[in-house]
């Protein structure tokens, strides 16, 4: 007798397949095994009498966040090497990508500057207006620094005609990586062409609070090496602040305040060391 489990959307069969509508397209499905990339989990059926996909089931086993997270990136760097390209380019295309960076920092910029003006006006500002205006020159610090950055990269890249592009997954969290023999990605749906940068940002947004990234990125940087116009691309990206929004509840505005400046501070952290390198070098 057939014993079914189901979780969410998906149905597992007997702990030996996986029977869902679509998790990675049929196309996309083939390209990555004629890029000689496996780390997903095996497509046994690719329509069953009900029309749906059977994959191979892979049964998780559970380590330590931060070697998943060294396996994530190990995967990610092997996903990039294997479906990467030169790609041409107008000159327009970094032009966009600084203009679109400058002006994100201008209204982030704005936006702060605004929530620190109104709490100005305020007699007795609340605990978490207080913390905001004691640690508002961190974060103009960080502003000045991205625009900077973004500038100096601009420089690097302003006459360039070709980018490297690979597949991205898109979706890079610890809730889409499967660890048995070997590490399988789940989680398709958002895969994309574009910059190996993408997942990276990706990757630290979703899981900044959760996992340290001084030896993720000395993992991906050892199997999948950027350059120093990709490096300090993500550098800037990951230094942006987080856009926090404040609400009724003075005990979750308190967590948002002290979430973004932590958030500005573990990123000073981590990308100190790749500036100090350069500045030895030079």
């Amino acid at each position: 007798m057939n014993k079914l489990k189901r979780i969410g959307k998906v149905l597992i069969k007997n702990d030996e397949v996986v029977i869902k509508k679509e998790d990675i397209n049929l196309e996309l499905y083939d390209y990555l095994k004629s890029r000689d990339f496996n780390n997903f989990p095996a497509l046994v059926d690719r329509f069953d009498e009900r029309g749906q996909n059977v994959y191979e089931y892979i049964k998780d086993l559970s380590l330590d966040q931060n070697q998943l997270g060294n396996d994530l990136a190990s995967t990610l760097a092997l996903l990039h090497n294997k479906t990467s390209f030169n790609k041409e380019v107008n000159l327009d295309r970094y032009k966009s990508i600084y203009d679109n960076l400058m002006g994100y920092l201008n209204y982030i910029e704005d936006y702060y500057f605004q929530i620190l003006k109104e709490s100005e006006y305020v007699e007795y500002p609340s605990p978490h207006e207080s913390l905001f205006q004691n640690n508002y020159t961190k974060l103009r610090e960080d502003i000045i620094f991205c625009k900077k950055e973004c500038d100096n990269w601009y420089k690097m890249v302003q006459d360039k005609t070709k980018e490297r592009v690979c597949l991205n997954h898109g979706n890079v969290s610890l809730k889409h990586i499967i660890r048995n023999s070997k590490s399988y990605l789940i989680s398709w749906d958002k895969n994309h062409f574009d910059t190996p940068v993408a997942d990276l940002i990706d990757f630290y947004h979703n899981e900044w609070n959760n996992l340290e990234f001084s030896g993720i990125l000395e993992t991906y940087f050892s199997k999948c090496s950027l350059s120093d116009e990709e490096k300090k691309l993500f550098f800037i990206n990951i230094s942006i602040p987080l856009k926090v929004e404040f609400g009724e509840n003075e005990y979750i505005n308190t967590i948002r305040v002290t979430d973004l400046f932590d958030y500005i501070h573990k990123t000073e952290l981590l990308i100190g060391p790749y500036y100090s390198i350069k500045n030895k070098e030079q």
